[in-house]
């Protein structure tokens, strides 16, 4: 692969009234792999893990990481607007349309992976293979949370946080590295480096501020069981050893996937490809190959 397609591009399409960003590896005749990042996060967080993947010898690939909506470098929607998962899956179908793909694999961090796996559910054809690091869906909602959901969104919850400033790189990836201790210092570097910008306070953070805030979304847990069972692809199911997600609640719902596979990647903490990207390339190539 030469050294254009090995390098990211920049590229940016148009849905639901948005301007979105992702980037983009390789050529795009071939099969593509579609990459979707956690909360408050952005696309060239995966730069490690598709660094190391590139490096391998798989067969080539096309790769595009997003910015949902609201982070990296995608434009935010209007106050009067939320972040519902239905918004989101929004995005992700807007792009799957601008790639004129009929199908592809999808791989999803945190709040990507459970947004990758509602797609994977509601377009099965289109989904070759999956790949949920530290999720299999989103939180259920009891029904008794709705009222009080729906009413912090009406009242515009977070539409006035502003997000906290840095005066220096190095001091927004400590904040990074305090809150997630197990992201090297490098990676925390990187973070900041793409999801920063400069204003007449220092580093402020590139996501929107009400990313802060629950969404609005409101499935049961019985829907999202019903959104697992439609699956049919290989699913590979990641998870670091040294997190806490086999102590969520979600981690019981690992048994609906028909075609899933459970991996654990010891001495990892939930961030996953920021902490462990080789580790992480060497499970996903398996199910590349496969």
């Amino acid at each position: 692969m030469s050294d254009r397609t090995t390098q990211p591009r920049d590229r940016y399409f148009s849905s639901d009234g948005l301007k979105l960003h992702y980037v983009e590896w390789g050529n795009p005749d071939h099969d593509s792999l579609i990459l979707v990042h956690g909360n408050r996060d952005h696309s060239r967080s995966w730069d490690f893990f598709v660094e190391a993947l590139l490096a391998q010898t798989y067969h080539p690939l096309h790769i595009a990481a997003l910015d949902l909506r609201g982070h990296g470098d995608s434009q935010w929607p209007p106050p009067e607007r939320g972040y519902r998962h239905e918004d989101f899956l929004i995005d992700l179908k807007g792009l799957a349309r601008h790639l004129e793909k009929d199908s592809f694999t999808l791989v999803g961090h945190s709040l990507g992976g459970s947004m990758v796996m509602l797609f994977a559910a509601c377009f099965p054809a289109q989904v070759k293979k999956l790949v949920l690091i530290e999720a299999t869906g989103p939180y259920a909602r009891a029904e008794t949370d709705v009222p009080e959901l729906l009413a912090r969104w009406l009242d515009g919850s977070g539409a006035e946080t502003e997000n906290s400033c840095y005066p220096t790189v190095a001091e927004a990836a400590k904040a990074i590295q305090k809150r997630f201790p197990q992201i090297p210092e490098a990676a925390a570097v990187h973070m900041v480096r793409f999801g920063s910008r400069i204003t007449g306070k220092g580093l402020a953070w590139k996501y929107d501020p009400r990313m802060r805030f629950h969404s609005f979304s409101s499935f049961s847990e019985s829907q999202i069981k019903a959104f697992i069972q439609r699956i049919d692809c290989p699913t590979l199911l990641v998870y670091g050893g040294d997190g806490d997600f086999m102590k969520s609640p979600r981690a019981s719902r690992m048994g609906f996937f028909k075609n899933g596979t459970l991996v654990e990647i010891p001495g990892s903490g939930h961030h996953v490809p920021h902490e462990k990207p080789e580790e992480l390339v060497k499970i996903v190539g398996l199910i590349l190959i496969a």
